[in-house]
């Protein structure tokens, strides 16, 4: 991307908001109700923007017709006011000293943009800065009254708008007031780590605080914070080959795209990052393509400050990691399994981000003060442990439920939204549906995750991670196992009882439609995406794949049912386990993914994947994936804590002779293992945390031996060892 592509199409954009102007101050004055979201008077949206955009114009090209405009924006902005009726005057504290001219977070950061583009021209008389000033005062006058704080979203665009007033306003004893307040508002986020997550709202968190320092002459010092630096990135890496944000939590399909490619424009600036201006670019051509109608002045007021970041000068550099954590297993909490950074490559995103153990103060405050129960705060989702997004290529396969459909609570946050294991106490009727027994209420019910491995082998990914559910009572592992070559996804899903009740466990996917199904497997496709309530418009995905979703060897009830799911109706495809548990009960669910061409006949899909053994205290799973003549036969540790020895005072408490299982074809002490054989060449293996592995009674690695002293005897003795992970060829 360069200036001059932003330029071009800003230009574009205004001449298109002059033209609908009058058509969009009518349709604000038909709609306008004084009881609307928050009862809160909102003056037309188009003005702050036209007024940022013509501005920005004025700036840069110095045409006085782009000043002319900008000023008509900014001193119009009193006009509408006589519409609020006395109620609602009376009702608000935050207009004793008159009513808000404009909402201080989404407007008043591209009004007072506009007025600073302005200020020093010729163009504003002392009078016309008067009255743009006092209408800057009044909604400063607002955030005073309401100064919501932590590192979100919503605390730092009041500091963005305070700063851009101080800017405007001078250095007086209001003003000194007013920086103040910004730099409290700002605290917890300058070098601080976000409590949110969420994609819509974290570029609005990170492009706020761009702006604070910039206006505070602190961004030598924030731009060298780790921290800082760690979001730039994250987006980047986080990003599909062909350039779509996934959505998870609070989000729209691709949402706020235009300010994460503000954001990476300055990121790639400050950084010299070849990789962030790649991932811009690559934002902008897929954005763009879905783009409809003319140029839109709204996203020009976000291009123009893309416009002033970008740096001209800078390469882009196509990213080249595969398979990785998005980017450490604390604050990022995401899995990214791909294959590259071609547009058709495969791309599977893992979320198992919990509400961390930071920022309590601020969190709790968020709970207590707005009317958000669902929310993982700030703006989250019950979402751990959920496959939030698959896509091959541009072809979309499994995407996020959505935000919501109304105020004030978030319906699609809930756990049965999102393609994870949902757990619920009691069973549901013989003839009931399932979603009726599952949907609660919605509040968030806290629970903690963590990463238990991430492996790359040269034929597969693996990844393990696990959630401790307390309202549950239940411990959960997901085992992701992605077979490159055959672009398969295996699911395994291992729950462990805390205590006894009737429990139970829904394996939910949601496909978007069900095409066709049978026993134990279904074909789903996302046929289209609404972005928003009462889309008319909506995305219309590719056609030519669908997915295949199987349950091997299941003999549980599975099903499907038509839900509402991201503003529409949506088929939730399910596997259900009902059962009396008591603290210590395991249990296993296996499902596959198999991306497909519609016109491949998916009967020679399925079944590949077989359950070898499945021991019946469900500790240990093996699988078989077979093929054109390739297998894979999988290994998985399901009870970790089985093969330890206990009840005696020596360490390791592992050994290679006592501690390895019976898997089939394998025995092996790791946590995972695998071997894969194809119609020609050597085999392969490759496991984690383990001392070995042999395949049909033959040794294929072992770790070497060890001294180990024993401090209870005083003693040494030999032990064996566990390597973090080991592959390797035999045959």
């Amino acid at each position: 991307m360069n200036k001059q592509t932003y330029l071009d199409y800003i230009k574009k954009a205004v001449l298109e908001g002059r033209k609908q102007y009058e058509a969009a101050i009518s349709h604000w004055r038909e709609s306008y109700r004084p009881d609307q979201f928050l009862g809160m008077y909102i003056p037309p949206g188009n003005l702050a923007i036209q007024a940022q955009t013509e501005g920005f114009l004025y700036h840069i090209t110095g045409e006085k017709e782009y000043g002319v405009q900008a000023r008509q924006m900014l001193l119009a902005i009193e006009s509408f006011k006589e519409i609020v009726p006395d109620a609602l005057r009376d009702r608000h504290p935050e207009y004793e000293k008159g009513i808000t001219s404009f909402d201080p977070m989404f407007q008043g950061t591209h009004y007072i943009q506009g007025y600073l583009f302005m200020k020093d021209s010729a163009l504003l008389s002392r009078e016309d800065k008067r009255q743009i000033e006092d209408s800057i005062r009044s909604s400063v006058q607002a955030v005073m009254h309401y100064p919501e704080w932590g590192a979100h979203n919503r605390s730092m665009l009041r500091a963005f708008t305070v700063s851009l007033a101080v800017a405007a306003l001078g250095d007086t004893e209001e003003t000194r007031e007013w920086a103040k307040l910004r730099d409290y508002l700002a605290q917890e986020s300058m070098g601080g780590w976000s409590i949110e997550d969420a994609e819509l709202y974290l570029p609005l968190w990170l492009g706020s605080c761009i702006m604070v320092v910039q206006h505070t002459d602190k961004e030598e010092d924030y731009y060298a914070k780790p921290q800082t630096r760690y979001y730039f990135d994250y987006i980047t890496h986080i990003l599909t080959p062909y350039g779509q944000l996934p959505d998870f939590g609070d989000a729209h399909y691709n949402s706020f795209w235009y300010l994460w490619l503000a954001c990476l424009e300055k990121g790639a600036a400050v950084y010299r990052c070849g990789h962030m201006k790649y991932a811009a670019r690559k934002i902008w051509d897929y954005a763009l393509s879905h783009q409809e109608g003319p140029p839109s002045v709204y996203l020009a007021a976000y291009f123009s400050n893309a416009c002033l970041w970008a740096d001209d000068g800078l390469e882009p550099v196509k990213p080249d990691w595969q398979s990785e954590l998005v980017l450490e297993d604390v604050i990022g909490k995401k899995v990214a399994f791909r294959d590259g950074w071609e547009e058709d490559s495969t791309y599977l995103l893992l979320n198992y981000r919990d509400e961390g153990d930071y920022a309590y103060v601020a969190r709790e405050y968020l709970r207590r003060t707005i009317q958000a129960p669902a929310e993982k705060a700030h703006h989250g989702h019950a979402d751990e442990n959920s496959i939030v997004f698959f896509a091959r290529g541009p072809h979309i396969l499994l995407h996020d439920g959505g935000y919501r459909d109304s105020a004030p609570n978030g319906k699609y946050r809930a756990d049965l939204y999102h393609n994870r294991l949902v757990f619920r106490e009691g069973e549901r009727d013989a003839d009931g549906s399932l979603y009726d027994f599952i949907h609660d209420d919605g509040t968030y019910r806290r629970v903690a995750a963590e990463k238990l491995h991430f492996q790359t082998f040269e034929e597969l990914v693996y990844s393990r991670t696990r959630v401790t559910d307390p309202c549950h009572g239940v411990i959960w592992d997901r085992a992701v196992t992605y077979l490159k070559e055959e672009g398969v996804i295996i699911v395994v899903d291992w729950t462990k009882s805390l205590g006894s009740r009737q429990l139970s466990t829904a394996n939910l996917w949601h496909p978007g439609a069900v095409l066709e199904a049978g026993d134990g497997w279904y074909t789903g496709q996302v046929q289209h995406i609404r972005q928003h309530p009462g889309d008319t418009n909506p995305i219309i995905n590719r056609k030519e794949l669908a997915l295949l979703i199987e349950f091997p060897g299941s003999g549980r009830q599975t099903g499907h049912e038509t839900i509402r799911r991201c503003y529409a109706d949506s088929e939730m495809v399910y596997e259900l386990d009902s059962s009396q548990v008591r603290a210590g009960t395991m249990n296993c669910f296996v499902t596959v993914l198999t991306p497909f061409a519609l016109d491949e006949q998916s009967a020679r899909l399925k079944r590949r994947v077989k359950i070898i053994r499945l021991t019946q205290e469900k500790d240990c799973l093996s699988l078989q994936y077979e093929a054109d003549g390739r297998t894979c036969h999988l290994a998985y540790k399901l009870d970790l804590d089985k093969g330890l020895i206990s009840g005696s005072r020596d360490f390791p408490k592992y050994e290679w002779d006592r501690s390895r299982l019976d898997y089939g074809p394998i025995h092996t002490d790791a946590d995972f293992s695998f071997v894969r054989q194809g119609p020609a060449g050597p085999g392969r293996y490759g496991f984690v945390n383990g001392c070995g592995i042999l395949y049909d009674g033959a040794s294929l690695f072992r770790t070497p031996q060890m001294s180990s002293y024993q401090f209870h005897s005083s003693s040494f003795r030999t032990a064996d060892h566990k390597w973090r992970a080991w592959d390797g060829s035999f045959g």
